[in-house]
């Protein structure tokens, strides 16, 4: 408790010492794009993003005294980058995506990329008496090298390098607007377990928001152990979407877990995942869904003061409804809260339902996966909806032991739910009737999913959180080539091939190897492909292992073998100007395959060598333009990622 309440008195003081005259690095009016600690895939935002109304060369400043004590110039990532250390508010500044500095630290780098005859390639470290700066000095330009469109990627760091929250020393813009609630979803943790009459993961809609509260659209009932999740976003009126500051979770008016978006570290990016729903976040209109509970693995400081299992509930008895909130602040102090009333219900599977029953009205479609549960979901056959009941079914493993499974028959649906252990890898089976096929116990301890048909999927020790029943298999033996008539095709060299489950997010990378078929070329231009429809693929990346193409996935789902025999395709955009080359000429590219690897492009002009650089994310090459020259052949050279080249020549 003393180290808390030190720990809470630095904070208040650090905060209370700099909120007065916060100096923001950009003199303008201030207009976020992007907050700190919200979703960003499989990682956290490191800092928050400030507009520059499209444009770049606006000046940047120092917050406070200080020195520069690294920079680094990249051609990805920071792209221009300057590190500043403020020994007065002990705190380390990281402004990113410059289009240069200035002053000394300018001559500093530009001296330096001359002598190694690049454009980026520093990481330089200083101290205190090298480049000196004092507040509001102006230390570079922005811009946006590296990623994205023009912005300044401000970000606050403690002297352990860890990202923390701008808010935390008072850079707060003004904020009017409230977060916004999107949906509840209530996961099951327990076997069996029932919510609203289903063993699926359920998901309520939320009231309109009115004075800072919002509600539930209809009642919730459980039977069993459940933790909550929770859609919000918080905008700014201009159509981004960023996180919240501070979420809590509180039961009959006791908080149970909460996490305070505040401080992290950058290997702690990988549990992403343990605070964000993955899938869902990705889905539109459903906001960030924050995970309200504490799963074994996490150690974020967001929710250090919880144990693991914190947030994870069984509601107490059934006596009256219980009353849940849940409570959300965002970086501006704008407070809202969500009110909902659970009870808990009494659910008895003790009724057998005859197999008969099953087998003549019912086929089984899918199947979805929670913590302990592999659930079957079938459908009436003939489309009679039917009067909710529940009760039990003798499913046979493998090996024809029997036993009674929980199952659900409402409307014109079936739910069947399997509890995840090894007894049932070899199939379940309804009289003669398969209901699921083989498949492999995997824990946290890890194991090889492997079929003697070319596959292999590998489940490293801490890759889940949950067991599972997996499946790596050969689902289309003949799938059609990706691309166009115009684009050219990528032709497959595999079946296409399955890991289930796909509805799963796996705590840790798994690898995928695959086999290609019949191939005796060049292997480089054998590439491993997400299949995202009927010959629409994405290239997730490929290592060349014993002849296995390898693939590393957090997801399950679906992939193939593409052979990357096309060249990039190259056109001419017209003259421009770059920042650091001048005129040039500038060159679309794209490729159908790998990607383009914008590294290996050279020119010439006029049969002389001539400097080139690139924005991947205008998919551009910039070929410099020479001085005083009426009429030039110029020659652009590039190859892809599978060593395909492309040569463009045009007389300019």
């Amino acid at each position: 408790m003393k180290k808390i309440l030190a720990q809470l008195f630095l904070l208040i003081f650090s905060v209370n010492a700099f909120a007065q005259t916060p100096t923001w690095p950009l003199d303008m009016e201030i207009s976020q794009s992007s907050s700190f600690a919200e979703f960003r895939g499989f990682r956290f935002h490191a800092g928050i993003d400030l507009r520059t109304n499209r444009q770049v060369g606006y000046p940047v400043r120092a917050i406070e005294d200080g020195f520069v004590s690294r920079i680094k110039v990249q051609f990805r990532g920071y792209g221009y980058a300057i590190y500043i250390d403020h020994p007065k508010i002990n705190k380390r500044v990281v402004y990113g995506h410059l289009q240069d500095f200035v002053g000394p630290l300018k001559e500093y780098t530009d001296k330096k990329l001359q002598k190694i005859g690049q454009r980026f390639g520093i990481d330089d470290f200083f101290g205190p008496d090298r480049f000196p700066v004092k507040k509001g000095q102006v230390v570079a330009i922005s811009g946006e090298t590296g990623s994205g469109p023009p912005h300044l990627h401000f970000e606050v760091r403690n002297m352990a390098d860890e990202p923390e929250a701008p808010a935390l020393i008072g850079f707060r813009p003004a904020d009017e607007i409230y977060p916004s609630f999107h949906h509840l979803y209530v996961e099951p943790f327990s076997y069996p377990c029932e919510i609203n009459r289903s063993f699926q993961t359920a998901r309520l809609n939320i009231l309109p928001a009115r004075k800072g509260w919002a509600s539930v659209s209809e009642p919730l009932q459980v039977s069993g152990k459940v933790g909550f999740k929770v859609g919000i976003s918080d905008n700014n009126g201009l159509g981004n979407v960023f996180g919240v500051e501070s979420i809590a979770l509180a039961l009959d008016a006791k908080t149970i877990f909460a996490r305070n978006f505040n401080r992290y570290s950058y290997d702690q990016n990988s549990q992403c995942i343990y605070v964000y729903d993955y899938i869902r976040s990705n889905l539109k209109g459903t906001g960030y869904v924050v995970k309200l509970f504490k799963l074994q693995g996490e150690n974020l400081p967001f929710s250090a003061e919880y144990m693991a299992g914190a947030g994870i509930i069984n509601i107490p008895d059934k006596t009256s409804a219980h009353h849940l909130e849940i409570n959300v602040s965002d970086f501006g102090g704008n407070r809202i809260m969500l009110k909902a009333e659970v009870e808990r219900g009494e659910a008895n599977y003790d009724a057998i339902i005859p197999s008969q029953e099953i087998l003549d009205n019912y086929r089984i479609d899918n199947f979805v996966t929670n913590s302990n549960s592999l659930v079957l979901l079938g459908t009436r056959k003939n489309g009679q909806a039917q009067p909710f009941h529940r009760g039990g079914l003798l499913l046979a493993d493998g090996s024809g032991q029997k036993a009674s499974i929980p199952v659900i028959i409402s409307g014109k649906g079936l739910e069947i739910a399997i509890p995840i252990t090894s007894r049932w890898e070899k199939g379940v089976w309804l009289e003669n009737q398969r209901l699921m096929p083989d498949c492999l116990f995997v824990d946290q301890r890890g194991r090889k999913v492997f079929s003697n048909e070319g596959g292999l999927a590998e489940f490293p020790a801490g890759s889940l959180s949950f067991p599972i029943l997996a499946r790596f298999f050969r689902a289309n033996l003949t799938p059609a080539s990706g691309g166009s008539k115009k684009a050219g095709f990528l032709k497959a060299m595999s079946s296409t091939w399955r890991l289930d489950p796909e509805d799963v997010v796996f705590a840790d990378s798994v690898k995928i190897k695959i086999l290609p078929q019949k191939y005796d070329g060049n292997m480089s231009q054998l590439g491993v492909y997400k299949v995202k429809g009927p010959g629409k693929y994405s290239h997730v990346g490929e290592k060349l292992e014993n002849g296995w193409l390898v693939a590393q996935t957090r997801l399950g789902g679906e992939w193939v073998v593409l052979c990357d025999d096309v060249c990039p395709t190259l056109g001419y955009k017209g003259k421009g100007k770059d920042y650091h080359l001048g005129k040039v000429w500038i060159i679309d590219v794209s490729d159908l395959g790998e990607g383009v690897d914008y590294l290996s492009a050279s020119a010439t002009v006029n049969g002389k060598k001539s400097e080139v650089y690139s924005d991947p994310d205008k998919s551009e090459i910039y070929v410099v333009r020479p001085e005083k020259t009426k009429k030039a052949e110029l020659e652009l050279k590039i190859k892809d990622n599978a060593g395909n080249q492309a040569v463009f020549k045009k007389t300019l």
